[in-house]
Order: structure tokens, then C-alpha cells, then sequence
């Protein structure tokens, strides 16, 4: 069985695709495209290294002087998927081009890309905008008590002119910043917009292009969220 826990940042996917994976002992792919590299990490909410273990795919692996496309994900999903037969693996994650690649006739060349090649369920995390927006601002915040200025100096001053690096919500917006062209205020206040943005962009992308079931979240009780997962996926 393949699960796909899917929507917009910072919906709570993490939580139901670990919860989920201890239910149906499955194998846990990522499906961010910036969650695979491994100097990125407080800018794009990647789970801990104490969190990744050998049950966990495609985090932290690739480096962001590395190559890396959706075509090379499509390959790796699919070998994951061909060396686990009897193994239930959950794809998480908002980047919808990487998912669609991996389990749809993505071929790069046809328009056949809507015929599904698995038996897979799609799930989706929503919430109302006010809340959405909400939850991107505090998370936002909480990267901020993180340590992600330091991370982000560090990366700058190591990569400055790398393009994933420098096309990357969460660290993109610092560039102007190390330039003293910005105030660190304006800074937060633009990754806050980017990713509404990208939140706005990744709805529009997923209800155009798959089939999924969207779930409202349930922030106060989320094993309300979890049962529903649960209800969609056994039924």
C-alpha cells in the first residue's frame, strides 16, 4: 500500500506521516524537494537527525552543489517502491511535481501523465486561510528561535551564489539582508509572504492535478485528523 500525506506547508503532514507510519509499519519517503538536501534544515522544517532513521527515504541525501530534479526523484521513489514489494510505504510532503512524477506515467515527453502506475491514496491536510496563514507566521517565528539567521550565515558565506540556496524560501529572502540592503524585520516579514504565497500556489497545483481526499485538520484534537487518515485509508 502506498500512502501520499500531501497539501500546503505548514498543515501538519510530519505528525500524520510519522503516526501513520507506526500504525501500518511503513517506510516514510519525503516528498519535499527541499528536505532532501542536507545543508537545509531550520528553513525547511526537516525532521531532526535523532528522528531520521533507517525507515526514513530521500531526507538529508542530496547536497545542494549535487544536481537534482524531478527526474532523479522519479527514479528513486520508484527503486524504493520495487525494493520494498511487501512493504507499505507513506510519501510525504507539498512538492506536488515530485509526487506526480514518482507514482503517475511521468515521462517528461508525452502528455500521458495523468494515468496513476500504483494503487495509492492520496491524502490531504487543509485549514481555512485565516489559520493557514497563521500557522505559517508562527512557524516562521519558532525557525527564527531556531537558529535560522546563523544557518542561513553560514550557508551564505560557504554557498553564496548557489542556486538552490538562492531560490529557496526561508533562505533566499536573507541575501538582501547580508548585503545590508534589508532589516532582519523585513526579512521575516518575507519569508512569512513567500510562503503564503507558495502555500496559495501548492492548492492550486494539487486540486488541478490529483485526485486527493482533503481532510480539514483538527489542531485542537488531531487524532480527529488522524482517525479520518485512517477512515479514507480502510475504507
Amino acid at each position: 500500500m502506498i500512502i501520499v500525506i500531501t497539501g500546503p506547508t505548514a498543515t501538519g503532514k510530519t505528525l500524520l506521516s510519522e503516526t501513520l507510519a507506526k500504525k501500518y509499519n511503513a517506510l516514510i519517503v519525503n516528498a519535499d524537494s527541499r528536505q532532501i538536501y542536507k545543508e537545509l534544515n531550520i528553513g525547511t522544517a526537516k525532521p531532526s537527525s535523532k528522528e531520521l532513521d533507517e525507515n526514513h527515504y530521500l531526507f538529508d541525501c542530496i547536497s545542494i552543489n549535487d544536481e537534482y530534479n524531478a527526474f532523479n526523484y522519479q527514479e528513486d521513489v520508484r527503486k524504493i517502491i520495487k525494493k520494498n514489494p511487501d512493504k507499505n510505504i507513506i510519501l510525504v510532503g507539498g512538492t506536488g511535481l515530485y509526487i506526480k512524477s514518482a507514482l503517475y506515467d511521468y515521462d517528461f515527453k508525452s502528455d500521458n501523465k495523468n494515468k496513476l502506475l500504483y494503487n495509492a491514496i492520496f491524502i490531504g491536510l487543509t485549514t481555512d486561510r485565516e489559520n493557514l496563514y497563521k500557522r505559517i507566521n508562527e512557524r516562521v517565528d519558532v525557525m527564527f528561535k531556531q537558529g535560522l539567521l546563523d544557518e542561513a550565515k553560514e550557508l551564505f558565506y560557504k554557498y553564496k551564489d548557489n542556486k538552490i540556496l538562492n531560490n529557496t524560501i526561508g533562505y533566499q529572502e536573507f541575501k538582501d539582508y547580508f548585503d545590508s540592503k534589508v532589516s532582519l524585520d523585513e526579512v521575516k516579514e518575507k519569508i512569512k509572504t513567500n510562503s503564503r504565497h507558495y502555500a496559495k500556489r501548492q492548492y492550486t497545483w494539487f486540486n488541478n492535478q490529483m485526485d486527493i481526499n482533503w481532510i480539514e485538520v483538527n489542531y485542537d484534537s488531531f487524532d480527529e485528523t488522524i482517525n479520518e487518515a485512517i477512515k479514507i485509508i480502510e475504507n
